[in-house]
């Protein structure tokens, strides 16, 4: 034990329902007595597929190992996943010393651990209700409907069957006994035979449990038929739901909560070493109902029905509370755990909720960080926050002295375990169905919260709003302004890298029908080519009828070698040149210091820089010669291998080479032989960024024999190597 106070941890699975919920009342109230405290580790829903063992929720049983129970509880049927009943097998060996007992059904895998278990008995439960059908209403012909016979537990239920009819002088009869499946439609089946008079009618019939007692009833009903005027029927389980069935239907109870107090009765006198007393199985009780025309004072049932309407209240408050809408306006955590806090009263009778979250939970993480932050939501309590470690969790209760009881439920969105949700009880209570939307709302609420600061997310949202351009999909001028501010207040960069392109056209571009569709066309064309190089989370707008924006923060490549590489893909994009020319892209780049990053001063700079370059190629335009050295200059880069020397290029346009030199470096910035290398050096670019060949591939592909030759030329024009050039540059593709 710890600090003096003993801790009880019960390992369990979907306790919300109520047969787990009756054994862990049994539990709770005999550990209160003792002064101890008990820790409850359940998941929310229970899947009986395999696949599902491994699920985010199923990952609450790795806080078994942690901060150590000086005893375990384990309720064992309630785990209808094999595999995930291997896996809880394989953590509760690693707990040799600690005190363990398994209560319910015995299963295979923790059969083979041999692991210490109590349960009531079936065989006794069915001898007495065999003995109260012959005893209390003179029956002697009594059927039973069991389970299937591949199941043990069918023939102990059988076993008792016959254990009273021999006790009464009541010969067996095997064809009375038939078997079933546990469920609705094994009871409908009978009813049919009887309805058909396939099968001799009996005085009574025993359901080995409630289900299939409800189809018999429910086919008899459809039939139109009162089946309390052919036979009796009493079921076997208690499942609650009886009240919506008719006739009201008797059932025999098994004693749950007896049980569970066995257990901790078992544990806590092996904890204080005080003499353990001969288990016997605790005696269940019939649960009145009309199915059964004995004794009509066995009829209980208001308990249930005021069960139903605290349920059906809770459900109401539930559903018209609103809490999902005032979670998704949430801005922080803070204010988020403050909402919870307004809705606790949903989470019926707890003392107290605390929401644990990892410190990461807002990320993309495989492995969440070991820490959990946490924080009590109940209005009254006290908010300090608080750190923990995970595997210490369960431990926790110890600083709730009043605290009976505590549920640990893990919070999980998809696949993602975002953190857990303690909830304390001091009364001996559990928490019920109503609690699983509440937390389901919480996740959700918590996902919601965490695609706020996700820019990532915001750039694949694409809709119809005044916040994207319809044509391309971007950003629109208002939805930049919006998005690279959120990016600014996550992000918080030391700098940032801007790169804008402008699709220059003459003044009749939209003079005639076809033209107007090839400009559409060849506005697409590059808004594609464009959106491909923000996927590391840059933001891309259109910020005119054929302007582009892009905007990184923190971008790792130079902002001209990116402004390059977008500009080579529009080149080497087939369907763009095939509507455009080379020269009806401008483009510019720029980086801007924290203290100049306002999104007005970026655009201000970037149309200035882009009104220059449109300036200076309007210019170029006015040269001489210009329309005859540009057709040169476009097929030099369309086919940067042609062998067009410069006195070839001279003499065809009858200059002589100096005066051809001169006029080629005023129309383009650079000599003939320069652009030439540029042209082979933009065809590398182009191979590196779309294909994944061989630097020594490449080269050879853009005319040259000596690869160090061309990684030479390549960096001293980009500043980087061919494989640094090809890494970088795929970063910032999506």
């Amino acid at each position: 034990m710890k600090n003096g106070t003993c801790l009880i941890g019960v390992i369990g699975a979907e306790v919300s329902s109520i047969e787990q919920r009756r054994i862990l009342s049994g539990i709770i109230r005999r550990t209160q007595e003792a002064g101890a405290q008990t820790v409850v580790l359940s998941n929310l829903y229970n899947p009986f597929d395999e696949d599902q063992a491994a699920s985010a929720e199923n990952r609450i049983y790795e806080l078994i190992t942690g901060d150590r129970f000086d005893a375990l509880i384990v309720l064992s049927e309630c785990f209808v996943n094999p595999v995930l009943r291997r896996r809880i097998r394989e953590q509760l060996l690693k707990l040799a010393q600690v005190p363990l007992i398994l209560v319910g059904a015995s299963l295979p895998e923790f059969e083979e651990a041999h692991f210490p278990q109590i349960n009531t008995s079936d065989e006794n439960d069915l001898e007495a209700i065999t003995d109260y059908l012959i005893e209390q209403c003179g029956f002697r012909q009594i059927s039973l409907l069991t389970g299937p016979l591949s199941l043990d537990i069918s023939h102990v239920r059988i076993g008792g069957y016959r254990k009273s009819l021999k006790k009464h002088g009541i010969p067996y009869e095997s064809d009375l006994v038939i078997e079933g499946n546990f469920w609705y439609d094994a009871g409908e089946k009978l009813a049919q035979e009887y309805l058909r008079g396939a099968r001799r009618e009996p005085e009574a019939v025993i359901c080995s449990n409630d289900y299939m007692a409800f189809g018999l009833l429910d086919a008899f009903a459809d039939a139109g038929e009162d089946i309390s005027s052919h036979i009796a029927v009493i079921g076997y389980e208690f499942i609650p739901e009886r009240n919506l069935h008719t006739p009201l239907l008797m059932t025999y109870r098994r004693n749950r909560i007896g049980l569970g107090a066995a257990a901790a009765d078992i544990l806590l006198r092996q904890l204080s070493e005080e003499p353990q007393r001969p288990f016997e199985p605790p005696t269940g009780s019939l649960i009145g109902g009309f199915s059964c025309p004995c004794d009509p004072a066995l009829i209980r049932q208001h308990e249930e029905l005021a069960a139903a309407r605290l349920t059906q209240k809770f459900a109401e408050w539930n559903l018209g509370s609103g809490m999902e809408y005032r979670l998704t306006e949430c801005r922080n955590i803070e204010q988020f755990a403050e909402i919870m806090g307004e809705f606790l009263y949903l989470v019926r009778d707890a003392v107290d909720v605390v929401l644990c979250l990892f410190e990461d939970w807002y990320r993309h993480a495989d492995d969440e960080s070991g820490k959990l932050v946490c924080r009590n939501i109940n209005p009254w309590a006290d908010h300090t926050v608080f750190t923990v470690d995970r595997m210490a969790l369960p431990g926790m209760i110890r600083q709730y002295k009043k605290a009976a009881v505590g549920y640990i439920n893990p919070i999980c969105f998809k696949e993602r375990l975002l953190g857990y949700c303690m909830v304390w009880y001091d009364k001996p209570d559990t928490y019920d169905e109503i609690y699983l939307h509440w937390l389901k709302t919480v996740a959700n609420g918590l996902e919601f919260l965490r695609l706020k600061g996700d820019v990532r997310f915001l750039l694949q949202c694409r809709t119809l709003s005044q916040s994207y351009d319809s044509l391309t999909g971007m950003f629109s001028a208002d939805g930049l302004r919006d998005a690279y501010q959120l990016m600014l207040n996550a992000q918080q960069p030391q700098r940032v890298t801007a790169v804008a392109f402008r699709l220059r056209y003459g003044q009749n571009a939209r003079s005639s029908t076809v033209q107007a569709r090839e400009t559409v066309s060849s506005l697409m064309v590059a808004a594609g080519t464009v959106k491909r190089f923000h996927g590391s989370g840059g933001i891309i707008g259109r910020i005119s009828e054929f302007e582009f924006l892009l905007l990184f923060c923190g971008c790792e490549i130079p902002a001209e070698l990116l402004a390059d590489s977008i500009y080579t893909e529009m080149m080497y994009n087939a369907d763009f040149i095939r509507y455009s020319l080379p020269e009806t892209c401008l483009m510019c780049s720029d980086e801007f210091a924290p203290d100049e990053a306002d999104l007005p001063r970026i655009l201000e700079r970037m149309t200035e820089q882009l009104d220059s370059i449109q300036n200076t190629q309007d210019e170029r335009e006015n040269q001489p010669h210009y329309h005859e050295l540009k057709a040169l200059h476009d097929r030099l880069h369309r086919e940067p291998l042609c062998e067009t020397g410069l006195s070839d290029a001279a003499q065809a346009l009858h200059m002589n080479i100096n005066h051809f030199n001169r006029i080629y470096g005023r129309s383009f910035g650079v000599s003939f032989h320069q652009d030439h290398i540029l042209a082979r050096l933009r065809m590398a670019k182009h191979l590196l960024i779309s294909g994944d060949r061989t630097v020594a591939e490449i080269a050879e592909a853009c005319g040259y024999t000596d690869s160090k030759y061309f990684i030479r030329q390549f960096t001293a024009e980009t500043a980087v190597s061919p494989k640094q050039y090809r890494q970088m540059i795929r970063n910032y593709l999506r």
